[in-house]
């Protein structure tokens, strides 16, 4: 059997992987450029958060939820997997386990909210933790008026330094014997109403094959475009994050330091890279078109947080590298994950800033499907040729978009005045909202927060609903 799997980043290595680990017979042609522009693995912390991860409404929103789970369910298998991962490719792998969720004062009261509900789904679910004193986390050292009141330690969520894996799977990929390398973009697919025929290449090679992967991240919707496929998928956008690399020697962190989630998908966490270097993130830009660069406020953001919020010795930290992935992002922020109608196409892409963490799971659930197998998770609300899936309804998703819109203004200097101006704020901001919402006929649906500017840009239409929050 020959799978040609397109993309090179977490997710494509890894279902490159499990493929060749458990069919023996196969062959594997992996095609995406060497050089990873854009690759949201290789820009990465890269952190193993699932508890970290939630927000104050994720457990009480069926689909999100849901989405959690299948992330939850992925964090158990990384600790085995490096194990085999370094003993294969003889590599030293720069991970570690334990992570620190730091609750300061620097945004709204949404991030005290979002702390409460990691440490109420710790004890809803038995998962280890114990909440610590900030002063007693290791090299966490912020500046005063950005102290920390409050502090968990979760010892079963960790990191791991991108550059390390992904170079560990190079090898074991090449050790294999089965692997063709195929340095070049996946311009279109060859196809009929029935089956893929064939990758095309940007240089005009055609890969053919017995089955199709497109993991290729949030280039997904430009090669959809150009195939002219008879099924649909929901847009997938660039989510363009930056983090930056510092040589933070003898001050460099043992373990991930981070808070939770703020407004926009945002906030601030810290990670060691190796002994010596430390990468600290993230910002968060949804646009339609990728962007090579740093935009100069996020790179701002991240230096003043890192100083001021983790450690106030990183002023004198040597800034190493700007690094910009770009995180797939879909229009219903659901991942498309499985099967198509297209009988030999797979994929697996959407996953926002999960898909490091998740890459071993969608590789089971791949490979699984390869071979006619059932998935360990039931994937049909992350089917990929699925009409956008409306998860919530306007009114969670215009008081959401709200909440996030002011703590996001308060990560980056907002200082209000010292009269009505939040009540002014917030009463704009949703009668922005509501008009925004019937301006693109979404009535009985709410528009995700990431979403809105896609939206008020025309670059998402009005569409007609499914599904329900």
């Amino acid at each position: 059997m020959q799978i040609v799997v397109v993309g090179n980043g977490a997710v494509g290595m890894m279902i490159a992987w499990e493929v060749l680990s458990r069919l023996p017979e196969a062959r594997v042609t992996l095609v995406a450029p060497q050089a990873r522009t854009g690759c949201a693995s290789a820009a990465a912390a890269a952190m193993f958060n699932s508890f970290a991860e939630l927000d104050t409404g994720t457990l009480l929103n069926k689909l999100e939820k849901e989405k959690w789970q299948f992330n939850r369910l992925a964090a158990p298998r990384w600790p085995a997997l490096l194990g085999r991962l370094k003993e294969e490719s003889k590599c030293a792998i720069h991970a570690g386990f334990g992570t620190f969720v730091i609750n300061n004062h620097v945004s709204d009261e949404l991030e005290d909210r979002n702390f409460d509900a990691i440490l109420e789904a710790l004890k809803l679910l038995d998962e280890p933790h114990e909440q610590v004193s900030p002063a007693a986390i290791p090299f966490y050292r912020p500046a005063c008026r950005s102290r920390s009141t409050r502090a968990v330690f979760i010892p079963r969520e960790g990191w791991v330094n991108p550059v390390d894996l992904l170079e560990a799977l190079t090898i074991v990929l090449g050790n294999s014997g089965r692997m063709t390398w195929v340095d070049a973009c996946c311009k279109r697919l060859e196809s009929d109403s029935r089956a893929v025929r064939a990758v095309v290449t940007d240089d005009e090679r055609f890969l053919s094959g017995d089955a199709y992967v497109l993991a290729p991240g949030a280039n997904f919707s430009q090669i959809v475009q150009s195939s002219r496929l008879d099924i649909g998928f929901p847009k997938v956008f660039y989510g363009v994050g930056c983090t930056i690399l510092l040589n933070t020697g003898d001050n460099t962190l043992n373990h991930c330091v981070r808070t939770p989630n703020r407004g926009l998908a945002c906030g601030v966490y810290a990670a060691p890279r190796d002994p010596s270097h430390t990468v600290v993130g993230a910002s968060n830009l949804i646009s339609p078109v990728p962007t090579n660069h740093a935009r100069a406020t996020s790179v701002y953001t991240l230096l003043k947080s890192a100083i001021e919020q983790i450690n106030r010795d990183y002023y004198r930290a040597e800034l190493e590298s700007i690094n910009v992935g770009w995180r797939p992002t879909s229009e219903d922020t659901l991942p498309l994950i499985g099967r198509t109608a297209i009988e030999n196409l797979f994929v697996a892409t959407g996953t926002k800033r999960d898909g490091l963490h998740c890459s071993p799971l969608i590789a089971q659930c791949i490979t699984d499907l390869i071979v006619g197998g059932e998935p360990p998770f039931c994937l049909d609300s992350f089917r990929p040729d699925r009409s956008p899936t409306r998860i919530y309804s306007r009114r969670e998703a215009i008081e959401t978009t709200v909440r996030q819109t002011i703590n996001a203004a308060y990560q980056h200097d907002f200082v209000p005045a010292k009269n009505r101006m939040l009540e002014e704020m917030e009463r704009f901001h949703r009668d922005d909202l509501e008009a925004l919402h019937d301006q693109v006929g979404a009535i009985e649906w709410g528009i995700p927060p990431e979403m809105v500017s896609m939206y008020r840009y025309k670059h998402l239409p009005a569409a007609s609903p499914r599904g329900g929050a």
